[in-house]
């Protein structure tokens, strides 16, 4: 699906249902505070849920590798604050931040140089 085909569905779906509620409510204020707050918030909410639809799109393997990486990081991280923990420590974990934080940024590249894709012509009877 397209992203802006996908932005467009879900703010009319949630403009769609303020506009339900709202028909249900017999307060005038309330019926104009849910639509102005529906048509204020709908945009934020339809990139949120673009972001999990994009997030549920990626192969399970890319999303494990994604996942892993960022747990590396903050392990990582959390090490560099340990009061406790020697100066060379330190440095080495910098620089195994440094490498996670690398892969993480080419992830998805590495990941599909090492797929192949194959296109199903599609063919129509006559």
């Amino acid at each position: 699906m397209n992203n802006n085909m996908f932005m467009a569905l879900s703010t009319s779906v949630v403009n769609g249902a303020a506009l339900a509620a709202t028909s249900v409510i017999g307060i005038p204020e309330v019926t104009q505070g849910i639509m102005a707050s529906s048509g204020i918030i709908s945009p934020f909410l339809s990139l949120w849920l673009l972001k999990i639809y994009i997030r549920i799109d990626d192969p399970a393997e890319l999303t494990r590798i994604i996942a892993s990486l960022k747990s590396s990081i903050k392990v990582c991280k959390k090490h560099l604050k340990d009061k406790s923990s020697s100066d060379e420590f330190k440095q080495r974990t910098r620089l195994q931040l440094e490498d996670f934080q690398t892969k993480l940024q080419n992830a998805r590249t590495d990941f599909e140089k090492g797929r192949t894709h194959t296109v199903t012509p599609i063919s129509i009877a006559e």
